[in-house]
């Protein structure tokens, strides 16, 4: 069974998440499966067979259910997750606005992860059983589904190289500007340094293969080195560049996403970066 993080991180109560009025005035139907019928809004508007606020600290599914449900993420975060048989909790994915819940191989068969509300959301629901005709009936849903996979597996790709090849720091590091580039792209126009990070240590350690004091650790050294500032479910960069090379990364955009990438200037010292004094440590 999931264990709720209850020593939250006195995150801030955000905003009710926000349903738009119909698929026209949907923010992030371009990133969803809706990409598809974008000159036919009509299609997923009649498919679809509602939206639902779900609250924080909530399943959306759980492993082994066998949810009648499709979901598209339109407000919030979610925690994508699976519990090994030592009851231990490995987080898969974090999911933002725009994501596509409840899909997989066989659809037929029970959910393989959990999905996890870190905060209260707002979905946008399909129907399971009739969706494999809608994309039958309509290629360019096909075309979708293949992008959206894609992208995924590049997410995982990268999650899978961070968590064996970086060093701890180097991993919290790296987690936490990828959530800052993909929080702060959810916002249209956005250049803030501060996003909604709605995460505990314990999330963050259980993503990551660390343990949460080892993280507890890292986030202090990080912000008495002046990088980044994560506190009250907020999460404030204080210098951007010297922690995308704390983090081994070259270029400033979303893992898995479709920007164009921002290449950073050539690397310069990070403050603490080589003797940072950690070992990486390893469950």
């Amino acid at each position: 069974m999931l264990q709720v993080d209850r020593k939250t991180i006195g995150r801030k109560r955000r905003l009710a998440p926000k349903i738009p009025n119909g698929c026209l005035n949907c923010t992030v139907r371009d990133a969803t499966v809706c990409r598809a019928f974008a000159s036919d809004l009509d299609v997923v508007q009649n498919f679809k067979s509602g939206d639902r606020i779900v609250t924080a600290d909530t399943h959306l599914y759980r492993i082994g259910d066998r949810p009648g449900d499709l979901f598209n993420l339109l407000d919030g975060w979610i925690a994508l997750y699976r519990i090994l048989e030592s009851g231990k909790r490995q987080i898969l994915e974090i999911l933002l606005p725009g994501a596509f819940l409840g899909y997989q191989a066989s659809l037929a068969e029970p959910m393989l992860h959990g999905a996890f509300c870190l905060s209260d959301v707002a979905v946008c629901v399909f129907p399971r059983k009739s969706f494999a005709n809608l994309v039958s009936q309509h290629p360019a849903l096909a075309h979708a589904l293949i992008d959206i996979s894609m992208q995924a597996t590049v997410r995982a790709h990268d999650q899978l190289t961070n968590v064996g090849g970086r060093v701890g720091t180097a991993r919290v590091a790296h987690m936490l500007l990828d959530l800052f580039l993909r929080a702060r792209k959810s916002i249209p126009g956005a250049q803030t340094n501060t996003v909604e990070l709605p995460v505990t240590q314990e999330l963050i350690a259980d993503s990551l293969g660390l343990t949460s004091v080892y993280v507890n650790r890292i986030l202090r050294h990080l912000r008495e080195k002046r990088l980044v500032v994560l506190r009250n479910g907020m999460l404030k960069i204080l210098d951007l560049e010297a922690l995308a090379q704390l983090a081994e990364l070259s270029t400033l955009s979303p893992v898995g996403g479709d920007s164009d990438p921002t290449p950073l200037p050539a690397a310069t010292h990070v403050p603490g970066g080589a003797g940072i004094g950690f070992r990486a440590a390893r469950r």
